[in-house]
């Protein structure tokens, strides 16, 4: 059995995952589009179990989420 994420870690990813969610609201293709596309994108990444590359996962979604916004 894989040992569990931090907990920290867990509540950064979600806090992300809700944010660019709600950013979704506003995607020029449409809502259900961008919800696909961001669950496909973070259920790829649900087996890491290292802490750095859970950190590079959560700096590379911040940096879409800034270029989101930037649109």
């Amino acid at each position: 059995m894989p040992p569990p994420v931090n907990p920290e870690l867990r509540r950064q990813v979600i806090n992300v995952y809700k944010d660019l969610l709600n950013l979704g609201k506003d995607y020029p293709q449409g809502q259900d589009y961008f919800r696909r596309r961001l669950h496909a994108a973070f259920s790829s990444n649900a087996a890491l179990r290292d802490d750095e590359a859970i950190r590079r996962g959560i700096a590379r979604a911040q940096f879409v989420q800034k270029e989101i916004e930037a649109l």
